[in-house]
């Protein structure tokens, strides 16, 4: 799990485009550029990082689940081992590069609609008394939606999952932070830089029957677990947990400076007017 996230984020500039009236929707992706009428949107960078629920990390360690990543993300992880040795989840997260930021420009206003990550993270079991059997599931590129509060994911999984693109994984709550940015006046090169942070993660019950439970091999136990996480009125309605991103973008007009004649021209410029004026002179007598 990784937000490898959309923070969201906005940082921005979105599609600087035209200054028409009409909203024009453009997608900007990392080492990439966008140039609209006026604009050139480029060097965007940043991450997102999905810190998991307390109740997340419980039912990671009912099931004795092993976490590993999806390059380019990267976990942080605490751990602690009990008294016969038993290792356990204190804190989980994970971080992943910003890829791309889609968004619409009216001519005044920039407004990030979606926000892309890439990595992720894998979620490994073995049978025990909260599984059934071994069960594997990995999680990446999330893009967030801020239009419709979804976060979708590539998904691989066992057990008969396999691997969907991009599906509809969690709904949230909860945004704060910039999402729309003013254009400067006068319009000068700007650094536009945002931070966000998603709360309330929460997946349909279809998910988390078909994804997580079928996937992880969850049994009786691991699926207690997991309905706990899911539910808004348990863990302060933290879900599945928080993401954080902070993301920059640098917008630069394009501005084409007309170009001063040299002395010369203005030179040849006088020696045309007189020929023509002696010309003129000449038909007339």
């Amino acid at each position: 799990m990784n937000f490898a996230s959309k923070s969201l984020i906005a940082a921005a500039a979105f599609v600087a485009a035209t200054g028409s009236a009409q909203a024009i929707t453009n997608t900007l992706t990392a080492g990439g550029s966008v140039t609209d009428a006026g604009w050139t949107l480029d060097q965007l960078q940043g991450s997102g990082t999905l810190s998991f629920s307390s109740l997340l990390i419980s039912a990671l360690n009912t099931a004795a689940v092993s976490l590993g990543e999806v390059s380019p993300a990267t976990l942080s992880i605490t751990t602690s081992t009990n008294s016969v040795g038993t290792r356990r989840f204190v804190s989980a997260s994970a971080a992943a590069p910003i890829a791309s930021l889609t968004g619409s420009f009216d001519g005044e206003i920039l407004t990030v609609e979606k926000v892309g990550t890439s990595g992720g993270a894998t979620q490994t079991t073995i049978k025990n008394s909260a599984t059934t059997g071994p069960g594997f599931l990995s999680i990446s590129n999330l893009n967030v939606d801020l239009t419709t509060k979804t976060v979708f994911a590539d998904i691989e999984g066992a057990n008969g999952v396999g691997k969907i693109s991009q599906y509809a994984l969690w709904s949230y709550n909860n945004i704060t932070g910039p999402t729309t940015f003013a254009v400067p006046d006068p319009a000068v090169q700007t650094v536009f830089t945002s931070e966000n942070t998603i709360t309330g993660l929460f997946a349909s019950q279809a998910t988390i029957d078909n994804i997580f439970v079928k996937g992880l091999a969850l049994g009786t136990v691991g699926k207690a677990g997991l309905t706990a996480v899911n539910d808004p009125t348990k863990g302060g309605g933290a879900g599945f947990g928080t993401i954080v991103s902070k993301i920059t973008v640098i917008a630069t007009p394009n501005v084409v400076t007309p170009a001063i004649p040299e002395p010369s021209t203005y030179a040849l410029m006088g020696l045309g007017l007189v020929g023509i004026g002696l010309v003129a002179r000449r038909r007339a007598n």
